[in-house]
């Protein structure tokens, strides 16, 4: 719909530069690179723009825009619930290597069976790569040990009994005009 076309709908149409009601046809200016539509005494601040006219022979089809993409989840919320409070064991290299001992595998064979290449086990093995939830999952199935253990949260730090208040925003203002306080007391013995 252009300018000429939403005036004569019978919408009231403000300035966009003093905010004043625009009474008549509205005029179409560019200030600093912005489109603004203003009443006749702000035209003057900007200059005039015109609409390109679209010109066409096909018939407009109105199509709904794409959805913008859906940002992916965090890893830890696209796991199962059941997973998201697990973690991997402190001591995972050693248990795999002992569990695959145990069986007679090779890591060649361990890679083949959890799908996964070589250079990943031996990484793991050796304690230089922590293995996901879905290849720790597969080597817990494939050596049948306990690989991914309850997520534990280190205990919170013991504070002081007489640091439990927490600061407050007035807390901040007021240490700030105590020390504007303190450099303008400065300034006056100068």
């Amino acid at each position: 719909m252009g300018m000429v076309d939403f005036a004569r709908s019978g919408r009231i149409l403000n300035c966009d530069i003093c905010g004043r009601q625009i009474h008549g046809k509205p005029n179409r200016i560019v200030v600093e690179g912005a489109r603004m539509t203003a009443c006749d005494s702000c035209a003057r601040l900007g200059t005039p723009y015109q609409e390109p006219k679209v010109v066409s022979a096909v018939p407009l089809i109105v199509t709904a825009r794409p959805k913008p993409p859906i940002p992916p989840l965090p890893a830890d919320r696209r796991a199962p619930r059941e997973i998201r409070g697990l973690d991997v064991a402190e001591n995972y290299p050693q248990i795999i290597q002992k569990a695959r001992k145990k069986h007679a595998l090779s890591q060649e064979d361990l890679a083949l069976k959890v799908k996964e290449r070589l250079s990943i086990i031996q990484k793991i093995e050796l304690g230089k790569m922590v293995p996901d939830m879905r290849l720790a999952r597969a080597i817990e199935h494939v050596l049948r040990v306990k690989l991914l253990v309850p997520r534990s949260e280190p205990p919170a730090p013991k504070l002081p009994t007489n640091a439990t208040r927490q600061i407050t925003v007035a807390d901040v203002a007021m240490i700030r005009k105590k020390e504007e306080k303190d450099a303008s007391e400065l300034k006056a013995e100068r």
